[in-house]
């Protein structure tokens, strides 16, 4: 009879830890974003609905999975009349650590391959599994028909880019090329 009854208890705890092991493994930290499929190309916006900017830009969320490492990406806003550009970012993992200072592995890159440094990371510090916050840069003198923020050599990885794409449309009637997308006119406005 003691045996049936160990055989019991160890039965049931046993499917309690599956369980709770199982809930744990599919939460995550509240407030990210979810992840969508891996990459280390130019990243797809996620399943979200495209949120344009009032100057145009697609303001969707973009993520990367790779190195055992996801990384989510979102534009707040990329107005031209904003002192910065802000976007949040989140690096998520559960193996290694997350030791790297945003401001010096990332760069916001636009069509010209013009590269710029951030002006400040607002978030948590290097180190944990688990970090988020903010990345600032100086919004683009010139026109742009997409911009990528680059991540650089987190988790092995050698670059992660997350594109986004300006919703307006053309004004120039010539031919867009099949591989690049067709350039968004700029009108200078003169004091």
């Amino acid at each position: 009879m003691t045996s049936k009854v160990t055989f019991l208890l160890v039965s049931i705890i046993t499917v309690l830890a599956v369980l709770l092991l199982a809930g744990c493994a599919g939460q995550q930290p509240e407030g990210e974003i979810q992840p969508s499929t891996p990459t280390t190309q130019p990243s797809q916006p996620t399943a979200e609905t495209s949120q344009p900017s009032t100057s145009g830009w697609d303001l969707s969320s973009r993520s990367s999975d790779a190195g055992q490492v996801v990384i989510n990406v979102q534009p707040l806003k990329l107005d031209d009349d904003q002192e910065t550009w802000e976007f949040n970012v989140a690096l998520n993992t559960h193996t290694v650590e997350l030791p790297y200072d945003l401001t010096q592995v990332a760069v916001l890159r636009c069509e010209r391959g013009e590269e710029h440094q951030p002006l400040a990371w607002d978030g948590s510090p290097p180190g944990g599994h688990h970090r988020r916050g903010v990345l600032r840069f100086t919004p683009l003198d010139h026109g742009s028909s997409f911009i990528e923020v680059v991540i650089r050599g987190v988790a092995e990885v050698p670059e992660r880019v997350f594109r986004w794409e300006t919703q307006e449309t053309s004004t120039d009637l010539s031919p867009a090329p099949t591989t690049r997308v067709r350039r968004q006119a700029f009108v200078e406005e003169s004091l």
